[in-house]
């Protein structure tokens, strides 16, 4: 499929969406019950120790002694 065709598949799908590209369309989104009662959760949180390291994840920092 070239360029052209898949950008515009992906603008066909956006136009049939639920949202447009505005604060006010995003507004009207509901949180679904099912995600407001769940009672597990994971939270995955990468900074700039998640980096490749060399030997441990304290590289970054053992590298300026």
């Amino acid at each position: 499929m070239r360029k052209e065709e898949y950008l515009k598949e992906i603008q066909e799908v956006v136009d049939r969406g639920l949202f447009t590209d505005n604060w006010d369309s995003l507004g009207n989104y509901q949180t679904p019950k099912w995600y407001r009662n769940t009672k597990f959760g994971i939270f995955i949180h990468w900074g700039v120790y998640s980096m490749q390291a060399f030997d441990s994840e304290w590289y970054s920092r053992d590298m300026y002694i």
